[in-house]
């Protein structure tokens, strides 16, 4: 009987930090790596939407300030960056990582120093979307490319002509002498 055991083994120094950069600047590959960077940016985007929604309404019924219009569209345009780049889309991924560098500058100025560690890794993770998304275009039109060209040749194949073979009856044999 096999018994099945865990392999537990300490990660190196060095293969944490080869972990960790794969984090921060995965490698695409192919359209699978591609659609994980993209899907990764979007849930980011979708964080900061839905933690922007709470703080504006959570601001809303503390302070009584009506002017919450403006973080409350801030939050529904990154839910629909979110929606639109976990999608695949390659303008909303970059009209995402735009917004956010904006409001970023904007905080920057208006509320110094206004960036923290979470400014880092959140840009750090639009940019990847970005990648990821467009990496995932060039992916798929390879691949339908690719589709395409066995379907005309499958085709091709099939439209060969082919020869017609008759079944004749074999010559007479001459007679016996």
């Amino acid at each position: 009987m096999k018994q099945n055991s865990i392999d537990l083994k300490c990660s190196t120094g060095r293969e944490s930090l080869a972990h960790m950069a794969n984090w921060a600047w995965p490698e695409i590959v192919d359209e699978d790596s591609a659609r994980s960077a993209a899907h990764r940016a979007g849930g980011w985007a979708g964080g900061i939407g839905g933690l922007t929604g709470i703080v504006v309404v959570i601001r809303m019924f503390t302070s009584g300030q009506n002017e919450a219009a403006a973080g409350l569209l801030d939050a529904a345009l990154f839910g629909v960056v979110a929606w639109r780049v976990w999608n695949g889309s390659r303008p909303w991924a970059v009209a995402g990582l735009a917004l956010y560098l904006l409001e970023t500058v904007v905080a920057m100025v208006t509320h110094p120093p206004g960036i923290s560690i979470f400014t880092f890794i959140i840009v750090l993770a639009l940019v990847n979307g970005v990648r990821g998304t467009f990496k995932l275009h060039q992916y798929v039109e390879a691949r339908k490319q690719q589709e395409a060209m066995v379907q005309a040749a499958a085709a091709a194949a099939a439209a060969v002509p082919q020869i017609p073979t008759f079944s004749a009856p074999p010559p007479p044999r001459p007679p016996s002498t």
